[in-house]
């Protein structure tokens, strides 16, 4: 929660916590902004992988036996912004992995943009969860976040680096 509680502080937007369990994320805490857009998003809420910004790190970081699950399956349709060519979803999650974040352009709820940095485990190679920032798409501007949600998603890692080598 330090971490989730010091982005808030920084970006005074809505700030989650996200885990992968199927083809879906789970969000496992939430922060709500100051200047709190309207969001569906709860702690134990669900949303599909491909449409938030948070599940686009995590499907990135989920080895190709996901990747191919969700990218040959039928992708939702949740917004008229909701990426579903396989091949657009694709591209996206290699940028993911070349720039370290994800981005959500009101893919899971209309009028809510979305940056978010992967939580990785001890080796660094696979995203155990993922943090992000929220914000009503009239005035939230994703890259001044960039270097705020990447840092406390690397201060997160580190911890869990440490707590896995400790043990």
């Amino acid at each position: 929660m330090p971490f989730l509680r010091d982005l808030h502080e920084r970006s005074h937007e809505t700030v989650h916590l996200g885990v992968a369990e199927g083809g879906e994320v789970v969000y496992v805490a939430k922060i709500g902004g100051r200047r709190q857009a309207s969001s569906p998003s709860r702690p134990g809420g669900r949303m599909p992988l491909h449409c938030t910004a948070i599940g686009k790190v995590l499907l990135a970081h989920g080895g190709a036996e996901l990747q191919q699950q969700i990218l040959t399956g039928p992708l939702e349709r949740r917004t008229p912004h909701t990426v579903i060519a396989p091949g657009l979803l694709r591209r996206q999650l290699e940028a993911v992995l070349e720039k370290g974040v994800a981005f959500e352009r009101q893919e899971s709820t209309p009028g809510l943009l979305c940056v978010a940095a992967p939580v990785l485990d001890a080796t660094g190679s696979a995203a155990v969860a993922a943090i992000s920032v929220t914000g009503p798409a009239a005035r939230f501007r994703r890259e001044l976040h960039v270097d705020a949600v990447r840092a406390a998603a690397t201060g997160m890692s580190s911890l869990v680096a440490r707590r896995r080598t400790s043990t």
